[in-house]
């Protein structure tokens, strides 16, 4: 044959090869894409209930938690967890979830009265810890931005520093101080704004938009 035949044959078999290509690429993005939207659905019926739960550590109003508070919303995240919505939620946010509950356990581990109230410090670190899986949440749903490369990379590297940030409030939450205070004792901070200096230090390096 001749070379313009053999040029014809070859160019029409790439055409054809990148056709095809094409098409299996379209096709894997339109099902990506149809996942990805399911999933979004399901986690909107899940994750408000594991939003609203975190309430009980509001930044504003700040409240007044116990220890009994605590035990309860130890055990309603695991129910949630387990029995709702633990397998949507996606890598970065059953981190923040798990860093929430690492902590809640570790006020725990000292002892007392059910209506002892939690002092500011340590409400400070449980709050931003909160305040951390809500923002998971939202990236999981994309509600308050759409990724791109330098976003992915944003959060990625926020992530890290809250995974940092929240190993540090664990470990000071396990020490030989109670973290709990009698709740009928009037604290100076109940006139006044709570000392937030160190819990601001430790979680400066943290950028989110808070919740």
């Amino acid at each position: 044959m001749s070379t313009e035949v053999w040029i014809t044959i070859i160019t029409a078999l790439l055409g054809l090869l990148t056709a095809g290509f094409l098409a299996l690429v379209n096709s894997w993005v339109g099902t990506r894409a149809g996942i990805d939207e399911n999933l979004r659905t399901q986690r909107l019926d899940v994750y408000p209930a594991l939003w609203k739960a975190t309430a009980v550590v509001s930044r504003w109003p700040r409240t007044d938690v116990t220890r009994g508070e605590l035990t309860l919303l130890h055990k309603a995240l695991r129910a949630w967890y387990f029995d709702t919505g633990g397998l949507f939620l996606s890598e970065s946010a059953r981190a923040r979830y798990g860093d929430v509950q690492k902590l809640v356990a570790a006020l725990l581990e000292h002892k007392g009265d059910p209506t002892e109230v939690l002092i500011p410090d340590r409400y400070t670190d449980l709050m931003e810890t909160a305040s951390a899986l809500r923002t998971a949440l939202t990236e999981d749903l994309d509600t308050r931005k759409r990724k791109s490369l330098r976003e992915t990379r944003r959060r990625s590297r926020w992530h890290d520093t809250a995974e940092s940030q929240a190993k540090e409030t664990i470990s000071l939450a396990k020490q030989a101080a109670s973290p709990f205070q009698p709740a009928l004792t009037p604290p100076v901070a109940s006139a006044q704004r709570p000392p937030l200096g160190g819990a601001r230090r430790r979680w400066r390096g943290v950028r989110r938009t808070r919740r």
